[in-house]
């Protein structure tokens, strides 16, 4: 049995999210609260940063030297910009080492000033409007919700909440500039995909809060992970229009509203960029989908690669030996129907939808 990468694009489910502190603090709601997405669930203290301070460096001695010239010792307590070490003389008027950050000096040592910047408050929103599932008492929450989710491909991180407005009438037809007007302020904009920077600097002029959109340009991805506002590309880089599935779905929640997680993590913890809206603010029972799926005959599926690429479809068949495909190697492949007619396409290459 083959299990492909799997997306969601699920018009109604129950979604849970962990919604974790990165160390234990407090949990400020209870088991069955209605939150929002901007509601503070759990809040702790992160230390601060450490900061060393090279006096020999910034003094322009040698660290024999610099050990004479240190004004400050281990646990004094300092603030940004406090002078903790200075020349002598005449010298000692122009060239002086400052503190960086407010906080408590750990360490002094070899010339060097280590300095740990005060611990800072960290607030943890619930993410998306729902009810609290379930709380880990110290660490955090699990959010539930009933509603549509749409997963992506890539997103430039950030979140945002806002009304879903769609700026195009097809899939195929690019988001541009001039659609981007008074109207979009305060909205997540929909279109098919990004042709340039323009429309990047239309959307920010125009208090645009989020973009959903099917691709971008590559070359754009600078500008994109620049941009103030969260954008998610569902189908990735290139010149690839919504899928079917993808536009039904956010055309159907139109006016609704949306909250667009860009986060995106590649490596051991995966996270694909998502907009969640949800129908209702509570519910009962949770009873999500499960996210591996076997494939097989029936399901849908993107392909992700090959001459296909962005193309959605159903399986018909799955062939219990390996094919030849057009790059002359022999694979696990997997027919699906696109535009009506069956294409063989590489099980590697295949997402399966759900």
């Amino acid at each position: 049995m083959y299990y492909p990468v799997s997306v969601r694009i699920a018009p109604t489910t129950t979604i849970l999210r962990e919604r974790i502190l990165p160390q234990r603090g407090e949990v400020l709601v209870e088991r069955g609260a209605v939150v929002l997405a901007t509601d503070v669930v759990a809040r702790c203290q992160v230390p601060g940063e450490v900061k060393a301070v090279d006096v020999s460096r910034e003094l322009r001695i040698d660290r024999a030297r610099a050990a004479g010239r240190i004004r400050v010792a281990a646990g004094d307590t300092v603030q940004a910009g406090d002078v903790v070490a200075a020349a002598r003389g005449l010298a000692g008027r122009f060239r002086n080492c400052r503190a960086p950050a407010d906080g408590r000096v750990l360490e002094v040592r070899n010339g060097l000033i280590f300095i740990e910047a005060a611990p800072v408050s960290l607030e943890l929103q619930a993410g998306m409007k729902g009810q609290i599932a379930s709380v880990m008492p110290g660490l955090g929450v699990v959010v539930s919700a009933t509603g549509a989710l749409l997963q992506g491909i890539w997103g430039n991180g950030g979140t945002a909440e806002g009304v879903l407005k769609m700026v195009v009438d097809s899939p195929e037809k690019p988001l541009r500039a001039r659609a981007i007007d008074v109207s979009c302020q305060g909205t997540l904009i929909v279109g098919g995909r990004i042709p340039g920077e323009e429309v990047l600097e239309q959307a920010t002029e125009a208090k645009v809060r989020g973009i959903i959109v099917g691709s971008a340009r590559a070359d754009l991805r600078p500008a994109l992970e620049a941009l103030p506002i969260p954008v998610m590309l569902t189908e990735g880089f290139g010149m690839l229009p919504l899928s079917q599935p993808a536009y039904s779905l956010l055309q159907s929640s139109m006016g609704r509203e949306a909250s667009l997680d860009a986060e995106t993590r590649t490596r051991w913890d995966v996270k694909r960029p998502e907009l969640i809206v949800p129908w209702q603010p509570t519910v009962s029972e949770a009873s999500p989908q499960p996210e591996a799926i076997p494939l097989e005959e029936g399901v849908m599926v993107r392909i992700a690669r090959g001459p296909h690429m962005g193309a959605t479809g159903a399986v018909t068949h799955i062939p219990a030996r390996p094919q030849v495909v057009e790059s002359g190697a022999r694979l696990p492949v997997a027919e699906v129907e696109v535009d009506g007619d069956p294409v063989a396409v590489p099980l590697a290459n295949l997402e399966l939808i759900h």
